[in-house]
């Protein structure tokens, strides 16, 4: 699997109610582990994080805590479910004070990706609203026997490729890699390097200049790859 070489903050909000039960919540930290083996973490190009909330949210690391894959991965083993009521309003809310402080700045796309029964305590309608009004890519991914009318209000526009179900494994992975690694998130350019464009066999791709050559994004496929210097 390619990665998509681009500068990403993603962040896992974990639902660690009592609704969802410890055995579906070590399935939801599954659907995270795996997909952050087709991640490109380290300071430069994808940074993640991940909140888990039930009666109240708790950070389990921030953006900037962990900077490669394996310290990553490690820590999302560790997170132990806590349980609890759902209560996924006060924890979007959270995600808007607290989970994206530490972002790099607003040319960097926010993602947060919610696994979830759906089931809250509570109306989320407006502050789902609020999230996405100010930028941040929504997934929603459904855990265990979902609500799933509550996963539509949460999640980004097409539903269809930002609604996705945990227990389909193979399914949720591959389609959270896909729409990652679709146009609008691919084609982001890594802070304080130069869009270049070009003619010719590569015309589906975009294309950025780095330290040392030059990287270009499938605009179709998500696939990066690296160019000799010199193309105009």
């Amino acid at each position: 699997m390619m990665q998509c070489s681009a500068a990403i903050d993603l962040l896992f909000l974990l639902d660690g109610s009592y609704s969802i039960g410890k055995g579906s919540f070590e399935r939801s930290k599954h659907v995270a582990l795996k997909l952050c083996d087709a991640l490109d973490i380290n300071p430069g190009r994808v940074r993640v994080g991940a909140i888990q909330y039930s009666s109240t949210p708790k950070v389990e690391f921030y953006l900037n805590s962990y900077l490669t894959k394996e310290e990553v991965k490690e820590q999302l083993k560790r997170i132990i479910f806590r349980g609890g009521s759902t209560q996924t309003a006060p924890a979007l809310k959270y995600v808007l004070q607290k989970g994206f402080a530490d972002s790099r700045n607003t040319s960097v796309p926010r993602i947060l990706i919610i696994l979830t029964d759906g089931k809250s305590q509570g109306n989320v309608t407006q502050v789902a609203a609020q999230v996405k009004e100010t930028g941040i890519t929504v997934f929603a991914v459904g855990v265990k026997f979902p609500r799933w009318e509550e996963l539509n209000l949460l999640a980004s526009e097409p539903t269809d490729s930002h609604v996705l179900f945990a227990e389909h494994f193979d399914d949720a992975v591959n389609g959270l890699y896909t729409t990652l690694t679709s146009f609008d998130i691919c084609s982001a350019i890594p802070p304080g390097q130069q869009l270049l464009s070009r003619n010719g066999d590569t015309k589906n791709y975009k294309c950025w200049l780095t330290r040392k050559d030059i990287k270009c994004c499938s605009n179709s496929v998500g696939q990066t790859a690296s160019l000799e210097k010199g193309i105009g």
